[in-house]
């Protein structure tokens, strides 16, 4: 009787100890990627029309000797590879920090590559603090008034590109990180003939698209 029941108790922790493992694996952070910062951006930017000149494409500001037409939208697919390499390039811009590069371009295109560097945000990453939810989510105001739409995209930037945890990264489905710069360098020979600007410039803040769409 006591055999049976130890094999009973041994069956019953085999499979709390398997469910255990089951559930480490499921909740184990797959790695942000470059589609998933684009998916964001598009979503909160929205396609710019004639009305919201200078910006072009999704969220794109015309830059002087830039070939816009003012009186004609970007086609889906002429806004999506415009947006594509302005993101790229500042992936690129941050690509020392590895990993979070993805999340300090997504904050440079929205609110500039100069609101980047005098944040908090980048100031903790540089001192390996990864508690920036706070300071992240504060860039969500806009002459010291907090916009919903604003916060709701930090909120979904920071739950979808960033990792708390890097050690819990799954990189099963992702390109190793030496072919890093080749497929950033793929995703800027993508885009069409468009002209865009070698170094996008710092836009102010992203209450034009916030207030317009």
């Amino acid at each position: 009787m006591k055999k049976i029941q130890l094999l009973i108790l041994l069956f019953i922790v085999g499979i709390a100890v398997g469910f255990a493992i089951s559930e480490s694996d499921a909740i184990q952070q797959k790695a942000p990627t470059f589609e998933d910062a684009i998916a964001i951006i598009k979503k909160y930017e929205g396609l710019s029309g004639p009305s919201h000149w200078p910006f072009v494409g999704y969220g794109h500001k015309v830059m002087p000797g830039e070939k816009f037409s003012r009186s004609k939208k970007l086609s889906e697919a002429e806004a999506d590879a415009l947006a594509r390499a302005d993101y790229a390039k500042l992936c690129a811009k941050y690509r020392e920090y590895g990993v979070d590069s993805l999340l300090l371009a997504a904050l440079a295109y929205n609110c500039g590559p100069g609101v980047v560097a005098k944040s908090s945000v980048l100031s903790k990453l540089k001192a390996g603090n990864r508690d920036i939810e706070t300071s992240y989510i504060a860039h969500s105001r806009y002459k010291g008034k907090q916009l919903s739409q604003l916060k709701r995209r930090r909120q979904e930037e920071l739950a979808t590109l960033f990792v708390k945890d890097p050690s819990s990264l799954n990189y099963a489905e992702n390109v190793p990180e030496e072919n890093a710069d080749e497929i950033l360098e793929e995703e800027v020979t993508e885009i069409t003939n468009l002209s865009y600007p070698e170094n996008p410039e710092e836009k102010k803040d992203s209450v034009k698209n916030t207030a317009q769409n």
